[in-house]
């Protein structure tokens, strides 16, 4: 799942940023109100956390014309403004929820699993996702195995759920790097087939049905029965 994060202070653009990354999100960073909007209105995102006291535009100004361009990503305001009249106005602008600064790493991350499922109710993220006997809440960031839980880090999770959400598609090593890395990469760089090795690795130990094949040269490929290309 894709969060876009707001604010001016870069401490706290920061803190938020490794918090969520920690949480298997990727993260898109904005410091500004103008580049806010575009990347707003150019990506997808499934969820925003929205400062409101930006240098350049107001985020009330921000969410508003989200909202008149029909995006309906859901927002969390996040703002050091605790008055009855800000936290009205941003909810009637809006917003999906709104927190005051500071606020608990915890809560933090209760806030955007609570964002995320609102989004889930009526857009195109999905709750919950599964090939085979295997399962991944991407709210609660589990993945089970017949009932039983598959201990994963975080960047195989993310791999695991980038893969399971394309199951039966070829994904390119780049696509990997841009979409679950969030970077571009050095052609010769075997670190995707290192974290694929290992993720095989513990699904097969974990029973799991699906199974990750190298299409050499090209990608890989999750399919929920053995395929037929040779595997690595």
């Amino acid at each position: 799942m894709r969060i876009l994060v707001v604010d001016d202070d870069q401490a706290i653009l920061k803190l938020i940023e490794k918090v969520l990354r920690d949480e298997s999100y990727a993260i898109d960073v904005a410091s500004t109100g103008e580049e806010a909007r575009m990347l707003a209105l150019v990506n997808e995102y499934d969820g925003i956390i929205l400062d409101l006291q930006l240098g350049d535009r107001h985020g009330f100004e921000i969410l508003q014309e989200l909202r008149r361009n029909g995006r309906r990503t859901p927002v969390l305001l996040y703002s050091g403004l605790s008055d009855t009249d800000s936290i009205v106005r941003g909810l009637d602008a809006g917003a999906d929820d709104y927190v005051v600064k500071p606020v608990s790493n915890e809560e933090l991350r209760a806030r955007v699993r609570t964002l995320i499922r609102r989004g889930a109710g009526g857009s195109r993220v999905a709750e919950q996702v599964s090939v085979g006997n295997l399962i991944l809440n991407r709210l609660t960031r589990r993945v089970t195995c017949d009932s039983a839980e598959v201990d994963l880090t975080s960047m195989e999770l993310k791999l695991l759920e980038h893969l399971m959400l394309r199951t039966g598609e070829t994904v390119s090593r780049s696509e990997l790097h841009d979409k679950v890395w969030d970077m571009h990469f050095d052609p010769s760089s075997n670190v995707i087939d290192a974290h694929v090795a290992r993720l095989r690795k513990k699904l097969q130990k974990a029973g799991a049905t699906p199974v990750i094949a190298t299409r050499r040269g090209i990608g890989f490929v999750l399919s929920a029965v053995t395929p037929s290309e040779e595997k690595t």
